[in-house]
């Protein structure tokens, strides 16, 4: 019996040695997989048999080596870690991109700027002062006004176009947030199938655990795993992931009659009252825990419409547009549209208080049959007057009434005959200085700021370099996070890698140690086998 108790132990040990290089080599084979950890055997003492009893203890002889589990060398707590700022850099991320996207339409950095054309447009009125009457200079004037309204609509269409992309990325995250939550069921299903007997599914748990920290970049998770080794997985605090079943994500409108879509729970909504993912009137900073997810961050910077120069002035200005970048930019730049095309609309064709043309007061055009009320920048749908001198009110509810960037043109009667410029105080003159000169002292007046909260106004020139430089500064702060986000979010990577990635050179020690067992219980067997072959076939043989 001893004979075969040792074979016994020594064939245990032999199986133990192949299942951890087994192990081993598929460690090397998946050194470079994403997202695989690496295998290690933990290896233990089988059972003891009792054969006899000592002064002090019992007499025990072991009965081998068993393999007790094969397992994934990871640490909860470095995942959670990753998980979390992972989602933190990518909410910043989404933000940065999109202030260097907003950057490059302005053109200040490449490409004719804005500014240089807000300039010739000074400049242009500066000559048309000296020569009012000169078609040249008022050549140059239309000239340089229609560079503007192409620029400044052009802005305004990238912007906008900017948005639709945005969106788009949100709707992309969106299905690939569903598309992950139900494979991450189905991998659920795999591993509690295979595991019921107590075995590991470690490769299919790498592949969950891989799509958990794809998720996280997304969107905030946190995930739990229960007694039947499902993964139970929650965005934003709701079930996402549970037993069987995924509760998906469905899109809607983010603001009344908005093209634009956000995302929203339907087994949390009922008709017209969308339980949508994040509340957004709840501020996102770091102190509130709460910036984290690219998903967010698009959906933040995009805005839920298009913004337009009446939302500075909104009560809600604070609450509704200043969280987004890009409506922030389209409600500060547009007002510095609408402030320069009103001024001079409005000053080459005044209206009185009743909002009907000032007859008394507007200047003249030039030629045999002067004209009055003759503005230099239209509205793409909308008159100036109706019924000759009625003025067709500038109405924020209705955004085809607004001197807004996007709904400008030039005035086609003054771009054909420069004559109906009007810029003569008496009927019958060639025109004179003191329109222009107008024009020019107006230019220099402040007349807003580019944050409602802000005290003091600025003229044109000041508040277009004070709207660069929010942009700027907007864009240094998010660049600082993602700079920050990115050197912890590395740390905790490596440290994980360290942990948990497959190193060539120890996996190859480790192979030669298990192979060194496995030769050492291959020679107890042959050894074992001889002497069990030698007794069974020498056993009374002498004497005969």
């Amino acid at each position: 019996m001893g004979s075969i108790s040792s074979l016994s132990r020594a064939v245990s040990a032999l199986m133990t040695s192949q299942s951890a290089l087994n192990t081993t080599a598929h460690n090397i084979t998946n050194v470079d997989t994403k997202g695989y950890v690496r295998q290690q055997v933990i290896m233990s003492d089988s059972r003891y048999s009792t054969v006899g009893v000592s002064r002090n203890s019992g007499m025990q002889v072991g009965l081998g080596t068993d393999v007790q589990v094969i397992r994934q060398v990871r640490d909860r707590f470095l995942d959670s870690a990753f998980r979390e700022e992972n989602s933190r850099l990518g909410f910043y991320e989404s933000k940065s991109t999109a202030i260097e996207e907003v950057e490059n339409i302005l053109g200040e950095i490449e490409g004719e700027s804005f500014s240089k054309i807000l300039n010739n447009l000074w400049e242009s009125m500066s000559e048309l002062a000296k020569s009012p009457e000169g078609l040249e200079t008022r050549g140059t004037f239309i000239q340089n006004a229609t560079v503007f309204v192409e620029k400044s609509n052009l802005i305004m269409q990238q912007l906008q176009d900017y948005q639709k992309n945005l969106n788009t990325e949100v709707m992309r995250n969106v299905d690939r947030i569903n598309e992950i939550g139900q494979e991450i069921r189905n991998l659920n299903e795999v591993i509690a199938e295979k595991e019921v007997h107590g075995a590991r599914a470690n490769d299919y748990r790498d592949q969950r655990n891989l799509l958990v920290d794809e998720l996280s970049e997304m969107v905030d998770v946190s995930y739990r795993e229960d007694t039947h080794n499902n993964l139970i997985v929650s965005i934003e605090n709701v079930p996402f992931v549970t037993v069987g079943h995924v509760n998906e994500l469905e899109l809607t409108e983010a603001d009344n009659k908005s093209l634009l879509k956000d995302p929203y729970w339907p087994h949390l909504s009922s008709a017209g009252d969308e339980q949508k993912l994040y509340n957004l009137d709840i501020p996102t900073t770091t102190a509130a825990n709460n910036d984290k997810g690219s998903l967010k961050g698009l959906i933040l910077t995009r805005g839920s419409r298009t913004a337009n120069y009446t939302d500075l002035s909104d009560p809600n200005f604070e609450k509704k547009i200043k969280p987004s970048e890009i409506m922030t930019v389209q409600a500060q730049f547009d007002k510095l549209v609408n402030g320069v095309v009103t001024m001079i609309n409005n000053t080459l064709s005044p209206n009185t208080a009743t909002n009907q043309l000032d007859i008394a007061n507007a200047p003249y055009g030039l030629g045999e049959d002067p004209v009055q009320g003759v503005e230099i920048f239209s509205r793409v749908y909308m008159d100036r007057y109706y019924d000759v001198t009625d003025y067709n009110e500038e109405d924020p509810t209705n955004e085809y009434s607004l001197y807004s960037a996007g709904n400008l043109k030039m005035n086609e009667a003054v771009v054909l005959d420069y004559n109906k410029i009007c810029l003569s105080k008496e009927e019958g003159f060639d025109g004179d200085s003191s329109v222009v000169e107008d024009l020019l002292a107006k230019w220099k007046k402040p007349f807003s700021n580019i944050d409602p909260s802000l005290n003091g106004d600025l003229n044109y020139v000041d508040y277009y370099n004070s709207f660069v430089s929010n942009v700027g500064t907007m864009g240094s702060s998010i660049n600082n996070q993602v700079a920050n986000q990115q050197l912890l979010t590395g740390q905790i990577d490596n440290q994980r890698s360290q942990l948990m990635g497959v190193a060539s050179d120890e996996e190859l020690s480790n192979m030669m140690k298990y192979q060194h067992a496995y030769n050492a219980a291959s020679r107890v067997v042959s050894v074992v086998d001889d002497m069990i072959e030698r007794v069974v076939n020498q056993t009374g043989l002498v004497g005969r």
